[in-house]
């Protein structure tokens, strides 16, 4: 009894509790944009976009086509985060406290029973510690039964913890759900534990809010008549949310290509080189049993890396195909914008809009497979943290 006392005692001084999400998820709650404001962002970015043609492409003093596009970028960038999702960040940010706190009890509960082999066994001294400048208490333990008590509790709180993440990821999968991106919470736990998951919920997100933002455009344009200047500067928005999308997808592109797939081929060269080592080094007559750890895991990683790099380059693949078609809807848009005179015309082809940021979220969700043992699920997340900022 005075046992479980303690360790529920020291659950208290360490979980942080997490708050949950007991409402229904629907497609406004997810989507919960202020489209006033959109809109007018969009129109700000409709003004600079008109301008950049009749620009100088550079000049040494003054507003030049550089200048202007650098301020349509920024507009835009400024766009996707008013379309961002509040109540999905709020979970992918819960989700990633969760993953951080498991992380951190698991290095604690290796070091604890590490401490422990080397611990008297006799008796029982646990004792507090108040920190200087701290309200939070240090739990010292000096024998094997102090680090038992600590041991239990440490591994209570990681599965506490993993507990909260598995209903964080059901509210997850239920909120994307809302807006038509079906994934399991199994298939999303594995895309959020690679370093671009966060990135393609992002995008899932933000075109499906640019599809319903569209629909609101089209009704909007057919509500003006025949006012073909209202119905040329809502199309004009569309032409923006195409940019947008591209933005988008470009900046997926460039983050694989130029930052995770060659730290990927970095950590695969390093394991090579340590196996090669380690494998010389048990041929020279070295303890055979650490190295033939040291070999397995080496080739645990490198099994991996492999892994994680199909993963990024089916995911590029994928965004790749997208963003082209992408381009060309931007060059359609673009060419009818500068030439459209009906403004009855225009409702078609923005609706024709939205049917196109429908399809690109479909053409770019990746095809999510499971990991074949937990010890490579436990790698695939340590390679994420080395290559995440």
């Amino acid at each position: 009894m005075k046992n479980k006392f303690l360790v529920g005692l020291l659950l208290i001084s360490t979980l942080i509790s997490m708050s949950a999400y007991a409402e229904e998820w629907s497609r406004e709650r997810v989507l919960s944009f202020d489209t006033r404001k959109v809109l007018g962002q969009l129109q700000k970015a409709l003004a600079v976009q008109d301008e950049i043609p009749t620009l100088e492409k550079s000049r040494l003093l003054g507003r030049d086509q550089k200048s202007a596009e650098s301020d349509l970028d920024e507009l835009i960038q400024e766009a996707i985060g008013l379309l961002e999702s509040d109540g999905i960040n709020q979970l992918r940010s819960q989700y990633q406290r969760l993953e951080d706190r498991i992380a951190t009890e698991k290095r604690r509960l290796t070091q604890l029973r590490r401490e422990r082999v080397l611990a008297p066994s006799d008796g029982r001294s646990l004792s507090i510690n108040i920190m200087p400048g701290e309200t939070l208490k240090q739990w010292v333990a000096s024998t094997r039964a102090d680090y038992d008590l600590l041991i239990e509790a440490t591994a209570s709180n990681i599965e506490s913890y993993e507990e909260e993440k598995t209903r964080t990821l059901d509210e997850m999968t239920a909120a994307l759900a809302a807006i038509d991106v079906n994934l399991t919470s199994e298939q999303l736990d594995t895309m959020m534990s690679s370093v671009t998951g966060n990135d393609i919920m992002s995008m899932a997100v933000v075109f499906s809010a640019i599809k319903d933002l569209t629909v609101q455009l089209s009704v909007l344009t057919q509500e003006s008549g025949e006012d073909l200047e209202h119905a040329k500067r809502y199309y004009g928005m569309v032409v923006v949310l195409h940019r947008l999308t591209g933005t988008m997808q470009k900046q997926f592109l460039t983050e694989v290509n130029g930052n995770y797939l060659p730290k990927l081929a970095e950590f695969r060269v390093t394991a090579n080189d340590n196996l090669k080592e380690a494998q010389a080094l048990m041929a020279a007559g070295a303890n055979r049993e650490m190295m033939r750890s040291n070999i397995e895991a080496n080739e645990m990683t490198i099994r991996v890396v492999k892994l994680y790099e199909k993963l990024l380059n089916d995911q590029k693949d994928k965004v790749g195909k997208a963003l082209q078609v992408t381009e060309k809807e931007i060059r359609v848009a673009s060419n009818t914008y500068n030439t459209v005179s009906l403004s009855s015309a225009v409702v078609g082809m923005i609706r024709e809009g939205a049917n196109t940021f429908e399809q690109l979220i479909s053409l770019q969700m990746p095809d999510v497979r499971q990991f074949q043992s937990e010890h490579m699920k436990e790698e695939f997340r340590r390679l994420t943290a080395r290559m995440s900022p």
